[in-house]
């Protein structure tokens, strides 16, 4: 039986951190918490101030992890053929072991904004100077077409 805490980076009193096994980039990392949290709004004010350092400690973990180990022992494990798929982008992705030039971060705080976990999971996706051709808008491309809006609409 497949057991996911196995593969926990990260441990603090309130959070654990592994990194997602569908990595939008290199270093894609989640900050799970430990006791059973739907939303933002069910965390305390001690959550809220520790999930601020454990994001800050997470983001040096990705910044000195070996990410082509983590992403070979994924694709090693085959959770699924998709978790393979990523996996495999993150290992040959030419950024995997360089420093992030930024980070996006995000939650998918509800059913309607595409969470399919009901457990609050923050996601920590770092990003590199050339990954998109024009990255304005960024976590604003979650609806298209409305993410740059700099851009002209008709």
């Amino acid at each position: 039986m497949f057991n996911e805490r196995k593969y926990i980076q990260y441990e603090d009193s309130l959070f654990w951190g592994m990194f997602d096994f569908n990595p939008v980039s290199p270093g894609h990392i989640l900050i799970i918490p430990k006791k059973h949290v739907i939303d933002l709004d069910s965390l305390s004010k001690d959550g809220w101030d520790r999930l601020q350092r454990s994001i800050r400690d997470i983001i040096h973990l990705i910044e000195t992890t070996d990410l082509k180990q983590i992403y070979q022992s994924i694709i090693d494990l085959h959770v699924s053929d998709n978790s393979v798929w990523f996996a495999t982008q993150a290992l040959n992705n030419p950024n995997i072991n360089k420093k992030p030039d930024a980070y996006n971060h995000g939650i998918n705080d509800g059913k309607a904004a595409g969470r399919t976990v009901d457990h609050l999971h923050w996601h920590i996706i770092p990003r590199f100077e050339g990954d998109m051709d024009d990255p304005r808008g960024g976590v604003r491309y979650v609806i298209p077409k409305m993410g740059n809006y700099k851009l002209p609409k008709p």
